[in-house]
């Protein structure tokens, strides 16, 4: 079950319908979880799920970030992220391997 919410302390949602008119914030009793839906998309209205336990300003910074019209940037933005963790991965995979084959090197002249 969703409860709308209408109105909070922060006028989260208020500022949100000042970016878009058609943004609605609901609390997801099932997850225990704020939702944001944009009732003029087509098919569904679901947007995102606050990841944060209160509506803020963060709440409005996510809601920007992730609007249709910052996709390439955010796109950009999670292939960078994607690239330092392969990095990372890479890294650790070739110490692991270096580090296995001094022990091979060092146990072999015993």
């Amino acid at each position: 079950m969703k409860i709308e919410i209408l109105n909070d302390v922060l006028f989260i949602c208020q500022r949100l319908k000042e970016i878009d008119e058609d943004y609605r914030v609901f609390f997801n009793c099932k997850t225990q979880k704020f939702e944001v839906h944009n009732i003029g998309q087509i098919g569904d209205s679901y947007c995102l799920t606050v990841p944060f336990q209160y509506l803020d300003a963060r709440t409005i910074e996510l809601v920007n970030k992730t609007k249709i019209e910052n996709r390439e940037k955010l796109i950009a933005e999670i292939d960078r992220e994607n690239e330092k963790l392969e990095e990372r991965n890479n890294k650790r995979i070739l110490d692991e391997a270096k580090d296995r084959l001094l022990d091979e090197i060092k146990y072999s002249k015993i």
